[in-house]
């Protein structure tokens, strides 16, 4: 082959890729980090959305029981408030950003729920999460 036609090589390619993404500096969503709601119609949206199903969900469950059981009205009563309480446990998580991550969190200092200091990579059970 000659040179007209052979392909660029890996290292020009790496460096179009930087700077088509702007290098890493200057960059539009430097300080959005990834998974976390971006705009306050985005958290509204949710918090809204998180009541609603809230409700809705336990007011299915509870007909759903009261047709099966013949309690009618009183399971529908139950989990209707069941639902709600459950829509603002997870509207105040929303709001508190405790519902945007899976798993274990610490404190700003370190400390887990039990007050106990633990090391980057262990869970709160003390064995490690790794394999």
């Amino acid at each position: 082959m000659d040179d007209k036609n052979s392909p660029p090589s890996l290292s020009s390619l790496a460096d179009r890729v930087k700077r088509a993404r702007g290098g890493g500096k200057g960059s539009l969503n430097k300080d959005l980090e990834p998974g976390l709601p971006n705009s306050a119609i985005g958290v509204a949206f949710r918090v809204g959305v998180e009541m609603v199903a809230g409700v809705v969900v336990g007011a299915a469950i509870g007909y759903g029981l009261d047709q099966w059981l013949g309690t009618t009205p009183w399971m529908l009563i139950v989990f209707f408030f069941l639902g709600a309480a459950g829509g603002m446990m997870n509207v105040y998580r929303a709001a508190t950003g405790q519902g945007l991550s899976v798993g274990y969190t610490k404190d700003a200092d370190g400390v887990g729920p039990t007050g106990s200091k633990q090391a980057d990579g262990e869970s709160p059970d003390g064995g490690n999460k790794e394999g």
